[in-house]
């Protein structure tokens, strides 16, 4: 049910189902202000908590409802099958082509290949001799079939987007820019039919998979070519293509697939079709989605997730919350708002861009370290205002950069919190998100607080020579016999040096480490002398 729809920075459900066995109780409230992809709103329901999630991001909120309401999967089936019957026919009349085996006219373009504006080659797909894939080269009417098609688009968002070169949003650049005039007018013909479907929780559950499935309906999606004998060559001494997939910003590579608009709606059908289904068996019936925060209070079960900024959690009575489990932005990491544009525009989702808290390079939106930091300071401040005293709150966190780490270490204490440990988040299997930023950990540490009132609230800063570091290293590992993971080493010497004021540099933590130790099965062990 995780795998319905893309969205950045998902956390395993797993491990987040952990923090909230081992910081809250059943029944109990737990807050997440940054819910994302609704992780741990679900997973909270799932144990037997009830949950409040807050986004201000309207795809973030969309995604979070589908992981948590049950469906009829008899009806959604039948509304697929009545919507393939009514839309099906119409999108094959623009991708037919001639079959380069039978020469069958009405043969199908499953996949065409572009290289920047020609096309170089068409899969094919004919009924008529039953082939499933034959590869062709395009003819001229190939060509006009995709940049001219017979059936215009009805409507497309013209949205433009904000122009970022980190996530190759070029000046001038629109939503509709992505994706072929022929793709345009069947995405068009679709969202019309699905709009018209009378069921609302099942129109919504098929405008869901129509968000879900744009990605791949794009011009984003780059083509694979890997040679060798067992995958062969197309006859130019290049490798047969396969079919890439999105991954983040609005890059469209000179070379790219244009897949059949059906083909994606029905596959990503599929997918939130087992992730619905996991969701009547996983979330129990008595969950209950409440609109107000009053009627949360009064249930048993439960949970409230609503639109909004993390630096205003007034639907949230003070003192009411459990637990906190929550991911915030980190810095300029994901500008979440800017790549949620083709998703938001296509649905006609309202979306607040100046409350994100989030820095970003987009120089129309102002976004700077600045910003981020106080709007992130007012969203701590909020957390520790609705936290019952002596509950938890778990950040999670990810940066090797020094002065991000003092940041948020002062910006949780200036808010009131204590800091309590620092853990990981491993992941089994990384994003290329997690894997290409720049100062980015192995993994995701968890910041765990504690709400305790306190008449002094300290401010930390950076200190201890090189020496007192190597010597703070040696000592620790010197006491493990059988050596110590990463993130023990930075817990300690991070934890217990922030009451005295002053902390260690984590980059030097790291640097330092490598310099004395040796890395053998996930654990640090000192040098021989």
């Amino acid at each position: 049910m995780y795998a319905m729809h893309k969205y950045w920075s998902k956390k395993p459900y797993n491990l987040v189902s952990r923090y909230i066995e081992k910081y809250s109780k059943p029944n109990e409230i737990v807050l997440d202000p940054f819910c994302g992809s609704g992780v741990t709103i679900t997973e909270s329901i799932r144990l037997n908590r009830r949950a409040v999630g807050i986004d201000i991001n309207p795809t973030a909120i969309v995604s979070t409802k589908m992981g948590l309401t049950h469906i009829d999967l008899k009806a959604l089936k039948k509304t697929f099958e009545s919507l393939r019957s009514e839309v099906e026919q119409e999108i094959n009349s623009l991708y037919q082509t001639n079959c380069p085996k039978c020469g069958n006219p009405q043969a199908i373009a499953s996949h065409t290949i572009w290289n920047g504006e020609q096309i170089d080659e068409i899969w094919v797909e004919c009924k008529a001799c039953g082939n499933s894939k034959t590869v062709k080269k395009p003819s001229e009417t190939d060509r006009v079939a995709a940049l001219e098609p017979a059936r215009p688009a009805s409507w497309y968002p013209t949205n433009y987007l904000l122009e970022n070169y980190r996530i190759n949003a070029k000046a001038g650049m629109r939503v509709c820019d992505l994706f072929t005039p022929r793709a345009l007018s069947n995405l068009s013909l679709l969202l019309e039919k699905i709009r018209q479907i009378k069921d609302e929780q099942i129109k919504s559950v098929m405008e869901f998979c129509f968000s879900a499935m744009l990605p791949q309906s794009s011009n984003m999606v780059f083509v694979i070519r890997r040679r060798g004998k067992s995958n062969g060559t197309n006859g130019n001494g290049e490798g047969k293509a396969e079919v890439g997939s999105w991954v983040i910003g609005y890059w469209i590579p000179p070379e790219h697939f244009e897949i059949h608009v059906w083909r994606c709606f029905e596959n990503r059908f599929k997918r939130i079709l087992k992730g619905k289904q996991e969701v009547n068996y996983a979330i129990p019936v008595s969950a209950t989605e409440f609109l107000s925060f009053d009627e949360l209070e009064k249930s048993q079960v439960g949970y409230l997730v609503s639109k909004g900024t993390a630096t205003d959690l007034s639907l949230v009575h003070s003192n009411s919350i459990d637990y906190i489990f929550t991911d915030p932005p980190h810095g300029n990491r994901i500008p979440y708002l800017e790549l949620s544009l083709m998703w938001n525009s296509w649905l006609n989702y309202e979306f607040d861009l100046e409350n994100e808290i989030i820095v970003s390079e987009s120089k129309v939106r102002q976004k700077n370290a600045k910003d981020y930091e106080q709007r992130l300071k007012i969203a701590f401040g909020e957390m520790w205002r609705v936290l019952k005293l002596d509950g938890y709150a778990s950040i999670a966190f990810n940066s090797l950069d020094d002065e991000t780490w003092l940041s948020l270490l002062n910006t949780l204490l200036a808010a009131g919190f204590k800091i309590k440990e620092i853990t990981p988040l491993e992941y089994s299997a990384r994003s290329v998100v997690q894997d290409t930023r720049k100062n980015a950990l192995k993994t995701d540490f968890v910041i765990t607080c504690r709400k305790q009132m306190q008449e002094f609230r300290q401010q930390i800063a950076f200190g201890y020579s090189e020496k007192e570091l190597l010597i703070a290293i040696k000592d620790f590992l010197s006491s493990r016999k059988n050596g110590a993971e990463t993130y023990e080493i930075m817990n300690c010497l991070l934890v217990s040096s922030i009451p005295t004021g002053t902390v260690f540099r984590v980059s030097q933590i790291i640097e330092t480490i490598k310099d004395i130790a040796t890395y053998n099965d996930g654990r640090w062990q000192l040098k021989p002398s």
